[in-house]
């Protein structure tokens, strides 16, 4: 296996733990509102405050990637998010879960940036939309396996067991990556420090917002495909829950229906790519995904959701590898780390607003909001690229 495939296996191994653990608590949310009395507003301020903490974390470590080593930021971030799994464990009210679950979400804010950036620089001049893939992929499969199991785990054992699972995962991923990526020689793969000269405040200014207008075009879709994967993971299970009467662990097999389909869209994305374009992708995928939100706003029948779930898990899940590659293309190799840094402020950002509104207009007018505004911002994001479709880049051969 060459230094590039160390790499790509070490990111898709932390890129699925981080994920995977991520995802035990919303699928506990219906748990944690019988047992601490929770309001969708405070489900709302959990699921938003979290990612403005991953927020901050990101700008921070994305920032710092570029000159850092990237390893070892990987690491240290899997480290931590390992033990802020067994934190959770203890707690015991709503303002102990939102400490712990705001601690956990800044260990996971150490992955993206760090992570994508690593791919981007790594695969930026052969192979990246594969690589994108590959890595979303296992992010994904991750997710999958947290929502297949957690339910059912708590089911047999009780809610905190899925997490001392998870802290365990975490230490074997955390060894497996420093093992394969113990002799990777970064300088051969261009993963230099940053050589940027010392510029003065004006030129630094103006430099990042050269950065931005270059990728402002990507953060749009970047946000939606963010947002919808928090709602879906954060207001699903209780849109179920209150209109449904089906079990916890049936619920979670939906869900993991969703991921699975994500899953396995974006191992073949590398080779969907070579018959459809990366712009008939990118609007389609942000259509569909629209028409599908706004369809569970009103679908009880099992049948139906599955079929939507589907629908939608191939929409959502292949936007990430298309926007990344995207904005991998466009972005000078020595800001992978703040290029994608951006990206993901943005998406969390705005996602946190969103996520937390999501919260409140559900307490206000019902548990099917979230997925009105899924459905809303998703077809806006479809028009914005239908009418700057001449703007997006064909792939580089």
């Amino acid at each position: 296996m060459n230094d590039k495939k160390r790499i790509l296996t070490t990111v898709g191994l932390y890129h699925g733990f981080n994920d995977g653990s991520v995802v035990i608590i919303p699928i506990l949310f219906p748990v944690f509102r019988e047992l601490f009395d929770l309001s969708y507003t405070q489900i709302g301020i959990i699921t938003g405050g979290g990612l403005l903490i991953s927020l901050i974390t990101q700008i921070l470590i994305g920032f710092a990637s570029d000159k850092k080593n990237r390893r070892a930021l990987l690491s240290t971030g899997i480290l931590f998010l390992s033990f802020s799994l067994l934190l959770i464990v203890q707690v015991h009210n709503f303002l102990s879960l939102l400490l712990f679950i705001f601690v956990l979400r800044f260990a996971s804010g150490f992955f993206h940036p760090v992570g994508i950036g690593w791919i981007s620089k790594t695969f930026k001049k052969e192979k990246i939309d594969w690589a994108m893939g590959v890595q979303s992929a296992f992010g994904d499969f991750g997710a999958f396996i947290g929502i297949l199991t957690t339910a059912f785990i708590v089911e047999l054992k009780g809610w905190s067991f899925p997490f001392y699972i998870w802290a365990i995962a975490g230490v074997i991923c955390l060894f497996s990556g420093l093992y394969l990526t113990r002799n990777t020689d970064e300088i051969k793969l261009e993963n230099t420090k940053n050589r940027e000269e010392k510029n003065d405040i004006k030129k630094l200014v103006n430099k990042e917002w050269e950065l931005l207008k270059k990728i402002k075009l990507f953060l749009p879709g970047s946000i939606v495909s963010g947002t919808s994967w928090g709602i879906v993971v954060s207001y699903l299970p209780l849109l179920l829950v209150e209109k449904t009467t089906l079990s916890l662990t049936l619920i979670g097999i939906i869900i993991s229906i969703w991921i699975g389909v994500g899953t396995i869209i974006c191992i073949f994305y590398g080779k969907i790519i070579s018959f459809l374009s990366r712009k008939t992708i990118v609007i389609l995928s942000y259509l569909t995904m629209g028409v599908m939100a706004y369809l569970l706003t009103t679908i009880t029948d099992i049948f139906f959701i599955i079929i939507i779930m589907i629908l939608l898990g191939i929409s959502s899940f292949i936007s990430f590898p298309v926007i990344f590659s995207y904005v991998s293309e466009i972005t000078d190799d020595p800001s992978e780390g703040r290029t994608f840094g951006y990206i993901f402020t943005f998406q969390l950002g705005i996602g946190t607003l969103l996520l937390f509104i999501s919260g409140v207009t559900a307490d206000i007018w019902g548990i099917w909001t979230p997925f009105f505004i899924l459905g809303f911002i998703s077809l806006l994001t479809a028009l914005i690229f239908l009418i700057n479709q001449k703007k997006l880049r064909p792939i580089v051969t």
